[in-house]
């Protein structure tokens, strides 16, 4: 493609980000990213964000490389194509980004003017899946990588923490590493559900054969297929002879990450293969036998998932034969202070210096703390204490990063990862319907064939209504009020939030 300037002389930021090019830009299957002239995010659309890890981090004001880090390049291609003004087309490359994962993707950057002037860069992204690419696409970066064993998986001795659900989640694992049945384990993001999954390959007797990871989030949905079953020639224009990675793990363990994720008509085509045990490429007459071991992850309770549709209730029976539930770090907050010390010891920045302690303030802030990001917000937040540390040699809490200060402050939680809600047995529904003196939701007993009502609408009615009733008895108390409703503080307080609850009303 030959470049002209003229093309670009006022295709501006402006003109990529109207309201109606936004909507083109939220609902399409492949990234969009754009930055200013100072290389500050914009404007990332949700499939990016997802795949990138970025759906529970604020990335507009934020710059660039804050937010990706070059991998093997001497700066990222997003700044390259800003500083030389001119288009980077079909770009290949690994990118690193700060919520530690490796991608591997194919990138158009087009520079953005004003006038003639500079005025940021635009990016698409699509996510590939090759054999190089995928075996590491999406996998945590681990701390102690022998450079000398390019498939270092983690195992058993990696996993760090004495909490008693832990442990029992670590015994199941150990346990069903023994089989070769379909593992299916589920969390909150940054829990560490992929290091219970490569432990568990690690420890089968398929460790000396591929374990392929592929995000299902990732990988735009028409790809997806092709990616998993492979292609034959012809079956598509350009479409290559080429295995999938049901082939290409033969013999050894596929993960699923984020399986709920999935569209729905590829988890019947995939259902089918487990059954089988055999795989046809695309444009294909043939079917080819395979070995795989199957070890799915969700980033919610898979019961939650089959009732809000998005994950089949026959796969889900099909693969969680062993199921493990990754406690999230609030319920364990006892390990805090081993995580703490484990990440210091196998921080660069701490190697460094001779010894890094942690202020026992500090050290009460962190085991206070909701951690809505888990083990891998802990890991970034230390990190970036070390980084601000300078000469000290005690993280202190003016050596904190300022979105987490601000973050503590704000008391910021989630939802725990349970099954969907059922009503108490001691109480039922119609006694809690009506415990407040004024109800402020509708229940659908007078609902007309003709009406038109938000069921979620209702629930959210509802529910506030048990929260402010619980509220008014415990005098605002949060505390007591999350006991009353078996809830976690943190729970309560995000719930709260969303509902838009304040504890002095």
């Amino acid at each position: 493609m030959s470049y002209s300037s003229r093309q670009f002389y006022n295709v501006n930021r402006d003109s990529v980000l109207t309201p109606q090019v936004r909507a083109i830009w939220d609902n399409m299957c492949i990234g969009v990213a754009v930055v200013n002239a100072e290389g500050i995010c914009e404007y990332m659309n949700p499939i990016q964000r997802k795949a990138d890890g970025f759906s529970r981090i604020p990335v507009e004001g934020k710059h660039i490389t804050s937010l990706y880090v070059p991998h093997k390049l001497e700066c990222i291609p997003t700044m390259e194509c800003l500083r030389s003004g001119k288009p980077l087309l079909k770009k290949a490359y690994w990118y690193a980004t700060s919520t530690n994962f490796l991608a591997s993707t194919v990138t158009d950057f087009f520079p953005l003017f004003d006038h003639g002037q500079k005025d940021g860069v635009i990016a698409f992204t699509i996510w590939t899946g090759n054999t190089a690419h995928v075996s590491e696409t999406r996998r945590p970066l681990k701390f102690d990588t022998d450079t000398d064993q390019p498939n270092s998986y983690y195992t058993f001795s990696d996993i760090v923490g004495q909490d008693a659900a832990l442990q029992e989640c670590i015994r199941e694992a150990r346990s069903a590493a023994e089989g070769s049945s379909p593992v299916m384990i589920w969390g909150e993001s940054g829990t560490g559900k992929e290091l219970f999954a490569q432990a568990i390959h690690s420890a089968s007797s398929r460790a000396s054969s591929p374990f392929i990871p592929v995000n299902c989030a990732a990988i735009p949905e028409n790809l997806l297929e092709g990616i998993l079953f492979g292609t034959v020639k012809g079956a598509y224009t350009d479409a290559p002879d080429k295995p999938g990675l049901f082939e290409k793990a033969h013999g050894g363990t596929l993960l699923f990450d984020e399986l709920n994720s999935m569209p729905l008509g590829l988890q019947a085509k995939l259902l089918r293969v487990i059954q089988e045990k055999r795989v046809r490429r695309l444009g294909s007459h043939t079917e080819l036998p395979v070995n795989v071991r199957i070890i799915s992850i969700l980033n919610e309770h898979p019961l939650r998932a089959v009732e809000q549709g998005l994950l089949r209730r026959d796969l889900f029976y099909r693969l969680a034969v062993v199921g493990i539930a990754v406690p999230p770090l609030r319920k364990r907050q006892g390990d805090i202070p081993l995580l703490v010390r484990h990440v210091i010891a196998h921080s660069e920045t701490a190697h460094k210096k001779q010894c890094v302690n942690m202020d026992d303030d500090v050290m009460r802030l962190f085991r206070e703390y909701a951690w809505p990001g888990n083990i891998r917000e802990l890991a970034h937040v230390i990190e970036g204490s070390l980084a601000l540390l300078g000469n000290g040699d005690v993280i202190t809490a003016q050596n904190l990063p300022r979105h987490f200060r601000e973050a503590c402050n704000q008391l910021q939680g989630l939802d725990d990862l349970l099954p969907p809600f059922q009503p108490p047995q001691s109480l039922p529904f119609e006694t809690a319907a009506t415990a407040g003196e004024n109800t402020e939701y509708f229940d659908y007993r007078a609902v007309r064939r003709s009406d038109s009502i938000s069921l979620k609408t209702c629930l959210r009615e509802y529910e506030s209504c048990c929260i402010r009733n619980v509220l008014r008895i415990t005098g605002g108390n949060v505390a007591k009020a999350a006991r009353i409703m078996e809830l976690t503080p943190a729970g309560l307080h995000y719930r709260m939030k969303v509902l838009h609850i304040t504890n002095d009303e």
